[in-house]
C-alpha cells in the first residue's frame, strides 16, 4: 500500500513539473522593442558632412528615450513601448525636423525606418530688400541676398504670400518652392494665372514674405500644426510687400 502511495506522489510531481515547464516556454508578449534609423547630414547647400551626434528623441514618453547617431547616420531607440510616434531630430546649427506617426508594433523585430532623411543646416542667406512690381499681366519680385547669390555661391530662397498684412512662414496661404538664387539680385516673375493657381483673385492685394532657405529645407507636414513646417528659413529678412493681382 504504502508502494502505491509513492507511485502516486510521484505522477502528482511529474504532472506539476510538466506544467511548470509548459507555462515556462509561454512567457508573456514583449511590450516594448528598439526603433532603428538613419540620417544624411549636409551644409545648408548639397555638400554632405559628418553624420553623427544628432539628437533623435521619441516625443510624449517620461522618461525620454533618445539617441545619438555615429559616423555613419545610424542610430537605434532602446527599449521603446510599442505604440504610434513622432520622432524629432535635433543638432546644432540645423532646423529640427519632425517624423509623424512612426508605427512601433510587435514583429518580432526592431521597426526599422526606411526612409533615411536628408537635413541640412539652417539657411545664412539674409534677405536685405524685396521689391515687387506689374507688368501688364505679371508681377516680379527682385529679391537681394547677403550673401549675394552668385555662379560660384549658391543662395536658396523661398517666399510665402497671403492676403494678409502678417504673412510669414508660420501665416501664408501660398508657398514656393526652394528657389536657386545665383545672381543678385534676383528676380522671380509670376503671371496672373501663376497667382490665380496659387488661390489668388484678379484685383485683390497680396502680401509677400521672401526668406533665406537652404538647399535641404527639412520640411515636414506638422499635423499637430496642421500646417508645413520648415526649419532651416532664415528669418532675417527684409518687410513684407504687397502687389495687386493683374
Amino acid at each position: 500500500m504504502k508502494l502505491h502511495y509513492l507511485i502516486f506522489g510521484l505522477l502528482v510531481l511529474l504532472g506539476l513539473t510538466s506544467c511548470d515547464k509548459g507555462e515556462d516556454s509561454n512567457p508573456e508578449p514583449a511590450t516594448n522593442g528598439n526603433i532603428i534609423g538613419s540620417v544624411n547630414l549636409y551644409d545648408e547647400g548639397t555638400t554632405q558632412i559628418d553624420n553623427s551626434n544628432m539628437l533623435v528623441i521619441v516625443e510624449g514618453i517620461t522618461p525620454v528615450i533618445s539617441a545619438i547617431t555615429d559616423a555613419n547616420g545610424g542610430f537605434t531607440l532602446s527599449d521603446v513601448p510599442f505604440g504610434t510616434y513622432t520622432l524629432a531630430y535635433e543638432k546644432s546649427g540645423f532646423g529640427t525636423f519632425k517624423k509623424f506617426d512612426v508605427d512601433h508594433t510587435n514583429m518580432g523585430s526592431p521597426t526599422i525606418i526606411a526612409e533615411i532623411p536628408s537635413l541640412g543646416q539652417v539657411s545664412t542667406t539674409q534677405i536685405t530688400n524685396l521689391v515687387a512690381s506689374a507688368n501688364g499681366s505679371n508681377v516680379t519680385f527682385s529679391i537681394t541676398t547677403n550673401p549675394a547669390g552668385s555662379n560660384g555661391n549658391t543662395r536658396y530662397v523661398r517666399y510665402f504670400l497671403s492676403t494678409d498684412s502678417n504673412v510669414s512662414n508660420e501665416n501664408y496661404t501660398y508657398y514656393s518652392p526652394g528657389l536657386i538664387s545665383q545672381i543678385n539680385p534676383y528676380q522671380i516673375t509670376l503671371s496672373q494665372n501663376d497667382l490665380t493657381s496659387a488661390g489668388f483673385s484678379s484685383g485683390q492685394t497680396v502680401f509677400v514674405k521672401v526668406y533665406g532657405d537652404s538647399f535641404w529645407s527639412n520640411e515636414y507636414d506638422d499635423l499637430d500644426l496642421e500646417r508645413k513646417v520648415f526649419p532651416n528659413l532664415n528669418m532675417a529678412s527684409a518687410n513684407a510687400i504687397s502687389f495687386v493681382v493683374p
